[in-house]
């Protein structure tokens, strides 16, 4: 349970390697990051020079961890002859570019950790979007394919803005992604399904959608999928199987063709009142949030876990148990809360009951009970004490459903407050399997926080 004290085990520096040259180049490139297990890739493509190039940088997490060195350095350990669109870590092979070219679609490469060439495979495409999701040996990517496009498809002006090949002077907008090819990297074969589409009623501008699921940072599947929402500073996670169908649902009137609305199914998804970093935020159950407190002139982040066997366990403590694990928390600047009281946060950020969602009346003694949680949180939202650890919310908190609602256990969370000290952008924040990492600026370097 050490990850529930909020408080890392060990940190290290994590930085760019010394006289680099081109980590001090101004003019354009294309650049992003790639978090994976213990592994971390950062590159830097720069398609403008007359001999197109992409450079590689990694390190790895875990074997530098018991060293006694300090910092963890990102090594130089390839530089392709192509400037790649986008590059994602592959377990069991290295790591996998998609280049977009305008004449052949999307071109797929398979190198080894040090930049060797294992094989290549083509896709033709009218257009491609996104970034590279990665499952197993296994990588997938949003495409318009060279078929017909199918009438039930509805056009988004947006999609275009997603393109890897983004130039405004020459984007048609009558495009959709209609299908996800997948290709496996160590075997070569190409898939084309259609995707699976989903809606959030309310929640989500659907037509003109500007963010993102939460990327994943372990190599095997996490059972959640996390959707950050276009406004309200709000997320969605929900179960796999929701997505799948293997969870049933039903499609409302206001839903278009073949989507479902997650937050009507409160066993199955959360819609919550918190932000995910642009990086990698997922491991197994667990899920990097943060919240800004502009009051206070902070950033809270936590780390939600679903594991639904670890919250039976909090939950099956009794009364004296909890005091002494309250006691051990606030003596160690800790805040944890056990949460299965079913809500869901709406557009303006207001909190929904949905124990007793209307038109049933909630008993008045689960009201009032409503009106205490509610008006603490909202005085922990308002506290405009400084940032420093002492001054934080400490303690253990239980927010659960009323007594008739609590067999089965409703799908509920551990929240967990973090203590990172230092860091100043939330933004910048990966979650692995055993780390919380702060990735670096070209100027600053960023930290692997350990916490397990």
């Amino acid at each position: 349970m050490v990850w529930l004290d909020g408080k890392p085990t060990l940190v290290k520096t994590l930085a760019w390697p010394a006289d680099d040259p081109d980590l001090s180049w101004e003019g354009r490139c294309r650049h992003a990051w790639s978090v994976l297990d213990d592994q971390i890739l950062s590159w830097r493509a720069f398609p403008f020079l007359e001999k197109p190039r992409t450079v590689i940088y990694m390190a790895n997490t875990t074997s530098a961890r018991d060293t006694p060195i300090d910092t963890i350095t990102l090594e130089r350990v390839a530089e392709l002859e192509y400037a790649a669109h986008c590059i994602e870590i592959v377990p069991d092979v290295g790591f996998v570019t998609a280049e977009w070219r305008t004449d052949s679609g999307v071109h797929f490469r398979a190198h080894s950790g040090t930049g060797e060439l294992l094989r290549e495979r083509q896709c033709p495409a009218r257009a491609s979007y996104g970034g590279l999701s990665v499952l197993g040996t296994t990588v997938s990517l949003c495409v318009t394919s060279t078929d017909p496009i199918s009438p039930h498809w509805r056009r988004s002006r947006y999609l275009r803005n997603c393109r890897l090949d983004y130039d405004p002077r020459d984007l048609p907008d009558n495009l959709v992604a209609e299908t996800i090819v997948t290709w496996n990297a160590d075997s070569g074969d190409l898939q084309e399904e259609e995707p699976l589409m989903f809606s959030h009623g309310e929640h989500t501008t659907w037509d003109s959608i500007s963010h993102f699921l939460g990327q994943t940072s372990t190599s095997t599947l996490s059972p959640l999928t996390v959707h950050d929402h276009d406004c309200g500073s709000r997320i969605t996670i929900l179960k796999n199987e929701f997505l799948s169908g293997d969870i049933p649902s039903v499609a409302t009137t206001q839903d278009p063709p073949g989507m479902y609305s997650t937050w009507k199914y409160p066993d199955h998804a959360r819609t919550l009142n918190f932000r995910v970093p642009g990086f990698p935020c997922v491991a197994a159950t667990r899920v990097l949030v943060f919240r800004k407190d502009i009051r206070a002139e902070r950033t809270m982040v936590f780390v939600l876990d679903f594991d639904q066997s670890l919250l039976a366990s909090l939950l099956s403590k009794q009364p004296s148990e909890r005091a002494d694990w309250n006691a051990q928390l606030v003596e160690a600047c800790a805040e944890v809360k056990v949460v299965t009281r079913r809500f869901y946060c709406n557009l303006d950020g207001e909190v929904e009951d949905q124990e007793y969602p209307l038109p049933q009346r909630a008993p008045p003694e689960w009201e009032a009970h409503l009106d205490i949680v509610l008006k603490d949180e909202d005085e922990d939202d308002m506290d405009d004490s400084d940032s420093d650890s002492d001054a934080l919310p400490s303690g253990l908190e239980y927010d659960e459903a009323p007594e008739e609602h609590r067999e089965p256990v409703p799908f509920g969370y551990v929240q967990t407050t973090l203590r990172l000290e230092g860091v100043a952008e939330a933004e910048r924040l990966a979650l692995t399997q055993h780390a919380v990492i702060e990735l670096p600026e070209l100027t600053k370097n960023g930290r692997v926080f350990y916490c397990d």
